[in-house]
C-alpha cells in the first residue's frame, strides 16, 4: 500500500470523541472514532503503513496491530484517505456552511464553518457563524470559544458580550443592557415577522389575546399599554378593544415597523423599566408579549406595572418557562423563569394571579419552546 493521506477535498474538525469530516462531493458526514482520528493525524502522505502501525502499536492491546491496516482500508473505501495526490475541488467553505445551515443540516454546516475559521482566522464573521452553529448543536464549549475569538476581533459587540455572560457561567445581570437589545433588533427587524410567524410558529400574541378575551369578555374602550411592542404583532390582536393604545419599545427599527401598521395612538422609544418608573398615567390593560424575556429580575417591572393599573386592570405577559429558581440566563441570551418565582414576585407587588399557565410558545431550531402565560390584577386598590 502506498503512503495514505487524508482526502484533500474533505473538511475536518474536532468532534465529541474523535474527528468529524464532511465530504461535500458525496454530501456525507463521517464520525471518526478516537483510533481512526489518531491515524488520520499520521496519514500525511509521507508515512508508509508500516510506520503508522509502529507509531500506533503502543496504544493498542497486544495482537491488535492489524487494526491500523483495517482502519486505513476502511477509510480508503469510505473516501477519507487516498494513496495518490489528487486535486481538491475549489469550494468556499463559509458559503457551503450557510447553505447547509439554511437546509437545517447543522452538523455538516458546523464542520465547514470550522474549516472557514481556521483558514481565515482574522475574519470575525466566521467565528460569529461558528458560535451560532455551536449553540444550535448544544456544543457550549465550542460556542464559547468561537464567540471569544469573535469578540477579540469585534470588542464592541454588545450582543455577543451578553451571550458570553451565559456561556462563561458568570452571574447574570438584572436585564440585558440597552445596547444589546438595540443591536439585536437592528439586525432582526428586516426579517422579524417572516421569521417569527412563518419559521418559528410564534404563538404568544394569539395566546395572550385569548387570555384577555377570557378574563375581560366583551369589555372595550380600554386604555392600554404595550411594553416592548415591537412591530405590533400583539397590537393587532388587542387594538379592536382599545380606546387608546400606547406602545413602548427600545428599538427605533421595531418602532418604525409598528408605525407603518397605524395601530398605536402613541409610540415612544424607551427602556421599559425606566418608562414605567416615570409614567403618571393609569391603564386598564398592560401587555408585554415576549418582551420580559430580556429581564432576569422582574420585580421592578411588576411593581411599576401594578402601580399604573386601574383597580380592575390586568397585567398580561408571556415568558419562557424555566426549571431553575428564580431565573436563568440561557445561552441564547434570553431569560427563563420558574413559575414559583412569578407567584412570589406577584405577592410582593400586591398583584393577585388570575392565570399562570404553561404552554407552547414557538419553535427554535426544530425544538418546541415552552412558555408561561400570566395574568395579574391589583390586590385591594381603592
Amino acid at each position: 500500500m502506498q503512503a495514505p493521506r487524508l482526502h484533500p477535498g474533505l473538511f475536518f474538525c474536532p468532534g465529541e470523541e474523535g474527528l468529524l469530516a464532511y465530504d461535500p462531493v458525496a454530501d456525507r458526514v463521517h464520525r471518526v472514532n478516537p483510533l481512526a482520528s489518531l491515524i488520520c493525524e499520521l496519514c500525511d502522505g509521507e508515512r508508509p503503513l508500516e510506520e503508522i502501525q509502529r507509531l500506533v502499536a503502543p496504544m493498542l492491546p497486544d495482537g491488535e496491530h492489524d487494526q491500523v491496516r483495517l482502519c486505513i482500508e476502511q477509510g480508503l473505501r469510505a473516501g477519507l484517505f487516498v494513496t495518490a495526490p489528487i486535486a481538491a475541488p475549489v469550494m468556499d467553505a463559509a458559503d457551503l456552511a450557510r447553505r447547509l445551515k439554511d437546509e437545517g443540516r447543522y452538523e455538516a454546516a458546523f464542520i465547514c464553518q470550522y474549516h472557514a475559521g481556521e483558514c481565515e482566522p482574522e475574519d470575525a464573521g466566521h467565528w460569529a457563524a461558528l458560535g451560532e452553529l455551536s449553540h444550535i448543536l448544544g456544543r457550549r464549549a465550542d460556542a464559547r470559544a468561537a464567540y471569544e475569538r469573535y469578540l477579540a476581533l469585534q470588542p464592541y459587540d454588545a450582543e455577543v458580550r451578553h451571550l458570553l455572560i451565559a456561556l462563561r457561567d458568570e452571574p447574570p445581570p438584572a436585564r440585558a443592557d440597552n445596547d444589546c437589545i438595540e443591536q439585536l433588533y437592528a439586525r432582526f427587524s428586516s426579517f422579524y415577522e417572516s421569521n417569527m410567524l412563518e419559521e418559528l410558529d410564534y404563538q404568544a400574541p394569539r395566546r395572550l389575546a385569548a387570555l384577555i378575551a377570557e378574563l375581560m369578555g366583551a369589555r372595550g374602550r380600554l386604555r392600554a399599554l404595550e411594553l416592548g411592542c415591537g412591530s405590533g404583532l400583539a397590537g393587532v390582536e388587542v387594538r379592536p378593544r382599545c380606546a387608546h393604545l400606547t406602545g413602548v419599545d427600545l428599538s427605533s427599527h421595531m418602532l418604525d415597523l409598528a408605525r407603518e401598521r397605524g395601530l398605536y395612538d402613541a409610540l415612544e422609544q424607551a427602556e421599559i423599566g425606566a418608562w414605567l418608573q416615570r409614567c403618571d398615567r393609569s391603564f386598564d390593560l398592560i401587555l408585554a408579549c415576549d418582551s420580559l424575556i430580556y429581564f432576569g429580575d422582574l420585580a421592578p417591572v411588576m411593581r411599576a406595572a401594578g402601580r399604573l393599573l386601574e383597580p380592575d386592570g390586568l397585567f398580561i405577559f408571556s415568558l419562557e418557562l424555566g426549571a431553575r429558581k428564580p431565573c436563568k440566563l440561557n445561552d441564547n441570551g434570553r431569560y427563563s423563569h420558574h413559575p414559583e418565582t412569578i407567584r412570589e414576585l406577584a405577592a410582593d407587588a400586591d398583584l393577585k394571579i388570575l392565570r399562570l399557565e404553561q404552554g407552547y410558545l414557538r419553535m427554535e431550531y426544530g425544538e418546541e419552546v415552552e412558555g408561561l402565560f400570566v395574568a395579574l390584577q391589583p390586590i385591594g386598590k381603592a
